[in-house]
């Protein structure tokens, strides 16, 4: 039984290795570029097809897999002149991989619905390194019928595939765990200014709290910044950090949630990024931290 045709825009960090993995596992590849030709290219090598627009994708494709930064690029993706929705000519399969708001997953679930059609949210943790090598935790929203149809092609791309609930609980989960992890790096950045403002030794302080309960990965791969000038442990920008902490509390506001925490995380972050951080990574906010006025 051939397998379906797969569609893939968003070739970033991310992205690109995902692609790579279902090309691999013998699926028929057509794929999208933005700015860069390196992906594409790449692909290309391997097999795939490329389309112009999204449009053309829809055209050719059973699924689509979104990867890209916010939802209003995969909304533009979706109902653009030029859109997924344009171009459609069967019903379709739209797997959104990036951290979205799960009001506007919903609408757009609902849009391909009426159109014969469905969606998965399906947001990704872990690095790119595991975008390469295929070991992804992929957290899925949606229903029975299109996760049993997806999971041969996510598992080309995941190591652990937990399936949550209906279209949107991907994405509500999603949020609530970079909401967590946000925070945390942002008291572990003020922590790290405090501590030099105090004249305390870094190393020492690393050693006596990574000795207790509170450490964990995040922290390590923050601490790491200050202790090792190495910023690269969290592959992830500031600025797409500060739309996720955005993204929470618009979340916790309509669901009428706690937001206190991670409201003060986005007032650390924001000042950052507005004064042209945006593309470093997170662990870079120990430097850059606003001090007290």
């Amino acid at each position: 039984m051939s397998k379906e045709t797969i569609g893939f825009i968003g070739l970033g960090a991310m992205g690109v290795g995902m692609a790579a993995n279902v090309i691999k596992n013998g699926y028929p590849l057509c794929v999208m570029g933005h700015r860069r030709r390196e992906p594409v290219e790449r692909l290309l090598a391997m097999g795939a097809s490329e389309a112009k627009t999204a449009a053309e994708v829809a055209a050719v494709s059973d699924i689509v897999i979104v990867c890209v930064t916010t939802s209003e690029v995969v909304e533009g993706l979706v109902f653009g002149e030029q859109g997924l929705l344009a171009g459609v000519k069967k019903p379709l399969l739209l797997i959104d991989c990036g951290t979205s708001q799960p009001t506007s997953t919903k609408r757009i679930g609902a849009a391909l619905e009426a159109a014969g059609g469905g969606m998965l949210d399906v947001p990704l943790g872990r690095t790119p390194d595991a975008a390469e090598a295929g070991t992804l935790n992929m957290m899925v929203g949606g229903s029975d019928e299109y996760f049993t149809r997806a999971k041969p092609l996510l598992e080309t791309m995941s190591e652990n595939l937990f399936h949550l609930g209906p279209l949107g609980t991907g994405h509500t989960i999603k949020l609530l765990n970079n909401s967590f992890s946000l925070s945390v790096a942002a008291l572990t950045a003020e922590m790290v200014g405090t501590a030099k403002a105090a004249g305390v030794d870094i190393q020492q302080l690393h050693q006596v709290m990574s000795a207790g309960p509170v450490r964990s990965d995040v922290f390590d791969w923050i601490m790491a910044g200050p202790l090792e000038n190495d910023e690269s442990k969290m592959q992830f920008s500031l600025s797409n950090g500060l739309k996720d902490i955005q993204y929470y509390l618009q979340f916790a506001k309509d669901v009428n949630g706690c937001h206190a925490i991670a409201s003060t995380a986005e007032s650390l972050m924001a000042p950052v990024v507005a004064d042209g951080h945006g593309d470093e990574t997170i662990p870079a906010l120990c430097r850059h931290i606003p001090k007290p006025s």
